[in-house]
């Protein structure tokens, strides 16, 4: 299962734990997902999606049934919903 947003596309990034010495290990910084049910009323149904922190809050100020279609649009919800 792959860490991305179906709303906003954001993915995984790499970079270096950077130590005191200047020492460089490389990392990960993980999306802050969760698997959130939404209800979309045009269609009378219940939708699953992974979604990160800025996906619920661009959900909450445009309504899910336009974050959706931009998401289709820009094509960061690969499945069909």
């Amino acid at each position: 299962m792959s860490r991305i947003c179906e709303i906003t596309g954001k993915r995984p990034m790499s970079g270096h734990n950077v130590s005191h010495a200047h020492n460089k290990t490389k990392r990960k910084f993980k999306v802050n997902l969760f698997k959130k049910r939404f209800y979309i009323p045009e269609e009378g149904r219940w939708v699953t999606l992974k979604v990160s922190k800025e996906g619920l809050k661009l959900i909450d100020k445009i309504g899910i049934a336009e974050a959706l279609k931009r998401a289709k649009a820009k094509g960061y919800l690969t499945r069909k919903i």
